[in-house]
């Protein structure tokens, strides 16, 4: 069966997905499909339950949502403002390492005064860390936003902030050595690492400082939970015409002449083919470029996109509680849980989770903030690399087997151990609980290895020249992390400039000024 009712096709709902083809049919009134794998919209942004306990498989905190603020005039324009946000506890995170507990006030003259207070004698480098981290965040700003920049006005970025790239493309961990002599304070100022996925070793000053700079104002979490998001988005679409289709796998892009013009998709059970004059792909570059583009397309980068780095994943342990975790003296902050402060050691070292023998993770207590939710529930989050679950990659659920069913058993005892060292109490309180592993993630999404984040945020990948909205091929766009950046807040950032891009720089300037 083939139609071609549709301006544009969108592969994937997650968060870039959804807010490019939103501002699409708001801004172009442009009819957009949304083809979605998974039988849930919304990417990092559903959610499951069980029984009376349902849990966010990917939002548990975003910056920038406060009233007034640019990332919730975004958002509101996304979701047609049908999203409410309520903010966290203050203090909202909590760095505990041995013998030592930091909390992370709302703020950013709050944060600098409490690190100042706790670091006294590294008061200089703690204001001069924070000028860097403004600076590199609004480099690396910029870096996003160039993407759906005419060329000229690309060429004056390049040319207004040539000293800040060296600055933002180190590695975060070099920065911190060279700035920071204190071990304890650089581990504290690199505890959000899992926010963005890679160890301080390993990822770029720039994405550090973008991520951090997003908490300065404190943090929020959506009312009734991240599916109002994909709800909202649905409501938007369908008012222009458009919808998102779920279960519906996109095996290939059709190329004609060498342009896109459809996909061709599985939908229970059965192919069929859907045309649009434009394709724009949320399904990462990764698996774009080497698994839906058709090989016979001319590719000068393939291979670099082949030998590049796919980023982290790891384990999450789901929890239902049978009463309010309060009661413990949790108010609702994240807690960042770790062995150690050496953050490299701790990220190389962390394969012992499957021993039952974590050394870091990460839990949040997201229904704690959340005044509609009426079961708590909380997620505890522990990374690694996805090749350690190889020896199961070509099973199926449910049925891996009885030494999986026995890993993910001993990884979960471990975790809750772990936590409880922390947390006394806690583990009293647990009703019910389910382990996701890295194949969880890389069935839902299709990301390799079960990467959280895709493609992961090295200074090298601020160099790829296949990273970029427009591609070699025409009528085929891609939007999402990674053309923005990580987790929520990049990904709909990706999404702002693919739509830019394709309904120009006026557009743009409505959307990122709130008045869409």
């Amino acid at each position: 069966m083939t139609t071609s009712a549709w301006d544009a096709i969108v592969i994937g709902s997650g968060m870039g997905g959804m807010a490019c083809a939103s501002l699409l049919a708001q801004l172009g009134d442009k009819r957009v499909l949304v083809l979605e794998k998974h039988f849930k919209p919304g990417g990092f942004t559903h959610e499951f339950k069980r029984g009376r306990f349902h849990w966010d498989v990917g939002l548990h905190y975003v910056g920038g949502m406060g009233t007034g603020q640019p990332g919730r005039h975004m958002m509101d324009l996304v979701t047609g403002g049908r999203v409410q946000w309520t903010p966290m506890c203050d203090p909202f995170e909590r760095f505990c390492y041995p013998g030592f507990r930091f909390d992370v006030p709302f703020g950013e003259a709050n944060y600098r005064a409490a690190l100042i207070a706790r670091f006294p004698g590294s008061a200089k480098a703690i204001k001069h860390y924070f000028t860097d981290i403004e600076r590199s965040a609004a480099w690396m700003g910029l870096q996003i936003a160039r993407k759906a920049m005419p060329h000229w006005l690309d060429m004056v970025v390049d040319l207004v902030t040539p000293d800040r790239e060296e600055l933002a493309l180190q590695t975060t961990g070099a920065y911190l050595q060279a700035h920071i002599t204190d071990p304890l304070l650089r581990a504290v100022l690199a505890s959000q690492w899992g926010d963005y996925g890679l160890p301080p070793g390993e990822s770029a000053f720039g994405l550090h400082a973008l991520v951090t700079a997003s908490y300065f104002d404190g943090a929020h979490g959506p009312v009734g939970g991240a599916h109002a998001i994909a709800a909202g988005v649905a409501e938007v679409l369908a008012s222009h015409g458009g919808e998102i289709r779920v279960a519906c796998e996109v095996e290939q892009i059709i190329l004609e002449h060498g342009r896109a013009v459809g996909v061709r998709v599985r939908h229970h059970g059965e192919t069929q083919e859907i045309r649009a004059p434009l394709v724009i792909s949320d399904a990462g570059a990764d698996i774009t470029y080497l698994q839906l583009v058709p090989a016979e397309a001319e590719l000068w980068f393939r291979d670099e996109v082949r030998e590049f780095p796919h980023g982290r994943s790891g384990v999450v342990l789901f929890l239902g509680l049978r009463e309010d975790p309060r009661r413990l003296g949790i108010a609702g902050e994240n807690h960042w849980l770790f062995a150690g402060t050496d953050h490299d050691a701790l990220a190389r070292d962390n394969v012992e989770l499957l021993e039952g023998h974590p050394r870091a993770a990460f839990v949040s207590f997201a229904t704690a903030h959340d005044p509609s939710a009426t079961a708590h529930t909380v997620q505890v989050i522990s990374e690694l690399h996805g090749e350690a679950f190889t020896n199961w990659h070509d099973t199926r659920w449910p049925h891996r087997g009885e030494d999986y069913e026995a890993l993910k058993q001993r990884v979960t005892e471990g975790l809750l151990g772990f936590v409880e060292q922390h947390i006394p109490g806690l583990r009293d309180l647990v009703e019910m609980h389910e382990l996701a592993t890295p194949l969880s993630v890389e069935r839902f999404t299709g990301k390799r290895f079960g990467a959280f984040y895709g493609l992961p945020g090295v200074p090298a990948k601020f160099h790829q020249r296949w990273l970029e909205v427009t591609t070699p091929i025409d009528g085929l766009m891609l939007t999402g992390s990674d053309v923005g950046t990580l987790g929520i807040m990049g990904a709909l950032m990706g999404g702002v400039m693919t739509a830019g891009k394709i309904l120009g720089t006026r557009a743009l300037g409505r959307i990122m000024s709130g008045h869409g």
